[in-house]
């Protein structure tokens, strides 16, 4: 039987935005233009571009990627199984992205009484599902997998727990073609494992646009390869 983290589900927690509306406006949005590069994710990804009310990372956003043709497809509080009903639901109807940028999985570890935490081989087959499912409908296009970064301190739980999850999801992404794994974390800690906090908000799991432009600088490079502007 399938982790909860395998089967598609919308919205679970209540957030600071109409997430219905935002998986509404981002279904219209792939009806109406055609994207080079498409970033997935949760709320890390939702708040680097000026959307819903949100700017952590506006201006990092604007420089790399303002004039590109880029959709974010970022939502606060999403887990795996709500990527994969937006991803069964619409958001990517039509398209045909030269290269798609995950970056899912933190709020697995996130208990609320909607959802307690999941275990680190559940975390990961999970975001082992969200990749399986674009490479099924992008079979050609660059996939970048992010690492799921650190957060909190060093003594929290889930900081373990994340790392397994990265170690089992980096495995099976390098069996897989036209798809990287990216780990960052060593640029966002510091040797004893603590966070740099200047990177991160008072939350230690949003970043700055210290952080945001980290995370920009380290796709550059691919980008300018895979859109071949160099």
């Amino acid at each position: 039987m399938s982790p909860r983290s395998c089967i598609p589900c919308p919205k679970i927690e209540n957030d600071a935005y109409d997430w219905y509306k935002r998986h509404e406006t981002r279904c219209e949005l792939a009806k109406k233009n055609s994207y080079d590069i498409v970033f997935i994710g949760d709320s890390i990804t939702h708040f680097w571009a000026d959307e819903d009310g949100v700017t952590h990372g506006v201006e990092v956003w604007r420089e790399y990627y303002g004039r590109r043709r880029v959709l974010n497809l970022g939502f606060g509080f999403d887990r795996t199984q709500n990527v994969l009903w937006r991803l069964e639901h619409g958001e990517l109807d039509g398209q045909c992205p030269k290269l798609v940028v995950l970056n899912i999985g933190t709020n697995q570890f996130s208990a609320t009484p909607n959802y307690p935490c999941d275990t680190s081989a559940d975390a990961a087959e999970g975001i082992k599902a969200v990749i399986a499912r674009l490479r099924a409908m992008f079979p050609e296009t660059e996939l970048i997998v992010m690492a799921v970064l650190p957060r909190g301190t060093k003594e929290m739980e889930y900081r373990e727990k994340i790392s397994e999850t990265n170690a089992i999801v980096r495995e099976y992404a390098k069996t897989l073609p036209h798809t990287e794994y990216l780990d960052l974390s060593a640029r966002f800690t510091y040797p004893d494992g603590s966070l740099k906090r200047e990177l991160y908000r008072d939350c230690l799991t949003h970043l700055t646009p210290a952080g945001y432009r980290i995370w920009a600088e380290a796709l550059e490079p691919r980008i300018r390869h895979i859109l071949k502007e160099d």
